[in-house]
């Protein structure tokens, strides 16, 4: 399916966006602005698109017209609907739809090692590029636009966003094995793919390397994981403090908790993504923070799993940059942001007694720049003039979103991932009112179904 970039004219459209200083430095949009919640919600907004950029927000029909210089464009009617950006899913194995509904009510290591790991040893390339078509398709569906994965096979992800016209932060494993019998770090490899994927898909595509966690490897390969990732200057994706057993694994094997260890080790250096970190104390925090870390929140796999409760909002109060992800499908068991947006507010209002913790506006935030800012594109993330046209269209009209009040409260505690009409990425439509415009969604079900059966 071809990847086309299309002009079009939001009419008379609810606007929805965390805010940016560049928004904050706007004179017309300060009435739109509100402080208290960071955001710019603007009713019967136009929103003029052309050559996957925004070109005009604003409430003049004829400006918005005016900025398409005499190129052609269709209209998009905005009665009864709502524009905001898509969202950014900062953590997850997106190939592991494969293995959704069939190894569940596992805790975390008896999951990973005794059920997740074998049935990866039968994985191919093949299997991979099916998987990820799917999860792409299913995030399409949600509104997500954007992702980090970390898993094998990496250029048929690659791949897969390429043909989908997704965006994606990818990760390498750049290890193997040396004469010596162990596994070593390759910069050939390393440079390899990074040449092959970094800027890749116009852009869309940002690469990464793969620290799986603190537990899987002996200490000299993440001094050579770290070495790897200054010298490629590649972003890191790790998952850090994701059960009290791993906390206390590594300070009996180290002697320090696993955010002290993986910064000793150099791996907290430069861009680094780190999932999940729901057991932190007040030093690991403040680590994370000076580091200039983004963690990835994902509430739902973290119940699931009955790895514990991440406390985000002291995360936030410690200047932690937060944003959200999934984890893989086999452990949630779907790639909805909306569920986690909605969870990561639930968890951080229970754990405090506080309701006004992580008010909607700051989820918002989460799931959208923060998250785009996390996985390293740039101007992406907010509805502004100049900035990447990457935006989702919700269906308001609808008895679980009316009355609709707030329009970020109607976002976070009452949109469904069902509500999402049309979502565009780079200007190029990936669903139009419904239709997915760059996966064949029929076939890609029954070939990721077919393979999952291989698996099992």
């Amino acid at each position: 399916m071809t990847l086309s970039k299309t002009n079009v004219l939001f009419d008379k459209i609810l606007l929805v966006t965390a805010a940016t200083d560049e928004i904050r430095e706007v004179p017309e949009y300060a009435a739109y602005y509100d402080t208290g919640k960071n955001l710019l919600i603007m009713k019967d907004a136009y929103v003029s698109v052309r050559d996957g950029l925004i070109i005009y927000i604003g409430l003049d029909r004829v400006s918005a017209e005016a900025a398409f210089a005499g190129d052609n464009f269709e209209i998009y009617n905005g009665k009864n609907k709502l524009v905001w950006p898509t969202m950014a899913n900062t953590h997850g194995h997106i190939p592991m739809t494969l293995m959704r509904n069939q190894t569940d009510d596992h805790n975390l290591h008896d999951w990973l090692f005794n059920v997740i790991f074998p049935m990866e040893a039968h994985l191919t390339p093949e299997h991979v590029y099916h998987g990820s078509m799917l999860g792409m398709a299913e995030m399409i569906r949600h509104g997500t636009g954007a992702a980090a994965d970390m898993y094998y096979f990496s250029d048929s992800v690659a791949q897969a966003a390429r043909q989908s016209g997704f965006r994606l932060n990818v990760c390498c494993d750049g290890k193997l094995e040396g004469s010596d019998g162990k596994s070593h770090v390759s910069d050939n490899e390393l440079a390899s793919f990074k040449e092959r994927w970094e800027g890749g898909s116009e852009g869309l595509i940002r690469t990464s390397l793969l620290v799986h966690s603190i537990y899987l490897y002996e200490p000299y390969l993440y001094e050579e994981l770290a070495a790897a990732a200054r010298k490629h200057d590649m972003y890191v994706q790790v998952h850090i403090s994701e059960t009290s057993k791993e906390v206390e694994d590594c300070l009996a094997k180290y002697g320090k908790r696993p955010p002290q260890q993986l910064d000793k080790f150099g791996l907290l250096d430069g861009h680094v993504i780190a999932a999940h970190c729901v057991h932190l104390d007040d030093d690991d925090r403040a680590l994370l923070a000076a580091r200039k870390v983004t963690v990835a929140h994902n509430p739902a796999s973290n119940f699931k799993l009955g790895s514990g409760f991440a406390d985000i909002a002291a995360m936030v109060q410690a200047g932690i940059h937060v944003s959200l992800g999934t984890d893989g499908a086999a452990s949630n068991n779907n790639l909805d942001l909306y569920q986690e947006m909605r969870l990561a507010g639930y968890l951080a209002k229970g754990l405090t007694g506080d309701a006004s913790v992580l008010p909607a506006g700051q989820l918002i935030q989460m799931a959208t720049l923060n998250g785009m800012r996390g996985l390293g594109f740039d101007r992406v993330g907010c509805l502004l003039p100049g900035w990447k046209a990457d935006l989702q269209i919700v269906d308001i009209d609808h008895p679980a979103m009316q009355p609709l009040g707030d329009p970020e409260a109607a976002l976070v505690y009452s949109c469904s991932s069902g509500n999402v009409e049309s979502m565009m990425v780079d200007g190029v439509w990936l669903m139009y009112k419904n239709d997915l415009k760059t996966i064949d969604e029929e076939k890609t079900i029954a070939e990721a179904v077919s393979y999952s059966n291989k698996l099992s």
